[in-house]
């Protein structure tokens, strides 16, 4: 029978949840605290792992406006000559994977996902509500489904799936999907741990700008850069201690960079984990001086910088309590070192959906939530662990994934752990094998 399911938060995971489970269908209300007037962001990888459940959901990935990723990269800072370059169809035959591997504007992402999620599936439609940010879990709740109002005993915990939006009306589901992100107010994760995160310092800074191509043409020592690396994939420039990291969007039309280093001072460290905090021209250039002159004449050209501490939290050490279930970075934190943290949220919602079958009743929920449990912790956990830091130094992270995962090992070829996951078939598998 289907689920009444209430989603906190209508980011690239919350929709992806929604629409992975209207697909099963289910009844979906989102509750977002923006109005999404001005949304914000820069590109991000969509790799195999996750446009493979894109397409199971609809999504044309023609609507992305993508670039198909053809290689990547790695250079020394002069960025003369590459030290490394993986093609990546060659990956894709060695590991028996053909989906494909697209960088696309976060936002013409999230667009595309809104899109969907605004279609009639069989006589139903998931019910968006913005401008509606969810506060807490609370006891007296309105049923968003009937509209009656019922009195509920007891503590104000997961256990009953019930949410305050901030104008005090309070709303009760089968199952609460958070999906509210890495922030330390994740009323979703407070909700699970009974207290909110404390961020982690990972002693990290982002820049992120865009520039558009045409004005790198424009400029002959730029306009070399480009003749040399292309616009068909991703590049990092590499030294000791920090990174540039390039690649195109929108079609070629734009240029995303991102330059990842560590701060000189506690003041630039930073308490959070926003990416729209506002840097400058100046304090960028200056942090890459010793990469090469075009590189940095590249720097000297960037649009809308913005300076985002690298903060993290540690997991949730589960995914599920009650009627409760996380995704995304509400369950695991990304960092954006493996470029995985989309791919992870849509794995998320896949899995999430591919246990919560049509047929099933509210009885058989906390058995189907562990089932979710089980497929995604380890294997979001490690990714997020090897998220923290650049591939050269991810075996640094075992340790500290032991602490949440004991038994995991060190990925060999994290293109390998990440593109071969396929959480829709094991969600069906172990449904199967439990009728």
């Amino acid at each position: 029978m289907p689920l009444n399911v209430i989603v906190v938060g209508a980011g690239l995971g919350g929709l992806g949840a929604a629409i992975a489970l209207s697909r099963q269908g289910h009844n979906i209300t989102v509750f977002e605290k923006s109005g999404f007037l001005n949304e914000v962001g820069a590109a991000i990888h969509v790799p195999p792992n996750a446009t493979r459940i894109l397409k199971q959901w609809g999504c044309n990935l023609d609507s992305l406006d993508p670039v198909h990723c053809e290689k990547m990269q790695i250079w020394d800072a002069s960025g003369k000559i590459p030290c490394t370059t993986i093609i990546t169809d060659d990956h894709r035959k060695n590991l028996n994977v053909y989906d494909e591997w697209v960088l696309t504007h976060r936002v013409d992402l999230h667009n595309a996902l809104r899109s969907i999620a605004a279609k009639d599936i069989d006589g139903r439609k998931i019910d968006v509500r913005l401008s509606s940010p969810v506060i807490s879990v609370v006891s007296r709740v309105r049923s968003i489904f009937s509209g009656t109002v019922t009195d509920q005993v007891g503590s104000k915990d997961a256990e009953k799936g019930e949410v305050m939006l901030g104008d005090g009306s309070k709303y009760v589901g089968d199952l609460v999907v958070g999906a509210d992100g890495v922030h330390r107010q994740s009323h979703s994760v407070r909700a699970i741990m009974g207290e909110n995160r404390a961020i982690i310092n990972t002693g990290q800074s982002c820049f992120r700008f865009l520039i558009p191509v045409e004005k790198m043409r424009d400029n002959p020592l730029t306009q070399s850069l480009l003749e040399r690396i292309g616009l068909n994939g991703v590049h990092v420039f590499t030294t000791l201690d920090r990174r540039l990291i390039v690649y195109p969007c929108r079609d070629k039309r734009l240029l995303n960079c991102a330059g990842i280093y560590p701060p000189s001072s506690a003041e630039e460290i930073g308490g959070d984990a926003s990416w729209h905090n506002a840097g400058s021209v100046s304090q960028l250039v200056n942090t890459f001086r010793g990469f090469g002159e075009d590189l940095l004449e590249m720097c000297g050209m960037a649009e809308d910088v913005k300076l985002w501490s690298l903060a993290s939290r540690d997991p949730a050490p589960t995914f599920v309590k009650g009627k409760l279930a996380l995704i995304g970075d509400a369950a695991h934190p990304m960092l954006p070192h493996q470029g995985q943290g989309a791919a992870q949220a849509f794995e998320d919602a896949a899995a999430l959906a591919g246990v919560l079958t049509t047929n099933i009743t509210p009885e058989q929920l906390s058995h189907r939530l562990d089932m979710y449990n089980k497929i995604r912790y380890s294997h979001a956990v490690t990714v997020m662990m090897m998220s923290r830091t650049n591939d050269e130094r991810r075996a640094e992270m075992l340790h500290e994934l032991h602490r949440y995962v004991p038994s995991a090992e060190l990925p060999k070829d994290m293109f390998a752990f990440a593109w071969i996951s396929d959480p829709v078939r094991e969600a069906a598998q172990l449904v199967a094998s439990e009728s």
